[in-house]
């Protein structure tokens, strides 16, 4: 199944609601393979920091933490995918 999406002026790109259902999260890796764009889907980074960061924490580092843990995510998905796991 495809679609036609458009980029707005803003960069901005709309998922048709029948792809996002099927996902679930609302991260993605995006890298460019042989001259088209590819959207990766990765763990939510606050789902999985849930119980792992202290609620005493500013809002600024659980920001900061989920940024850490999404690309932790992303290089840990390139390793299994070099590693042919």
């Amino acid at each position: 199944m495809g679609a036609i999406v458009r980029i707005d002026e803003r960069g901005r790109l709309v998922v048709p609601s029948e792809f996002r259902n099927r996902i679930e999260t609302d991260y993605f890796e995006l890298h460019e393979e042989e001259g088209r764009l590819v959207l990766t889907p990765v763990p939510d980074p606050l789902k999985t920091l849930i119980g792992r960061v202290s609620r005493a924490k500013p809002l600024k580092d659980l920001g900061e933490a989920a940024e850490e843990e999404a690309e932790r995510a992303v290089k840990e998905e390139k390793r299994h995918a070099n590693s042919g796991s």
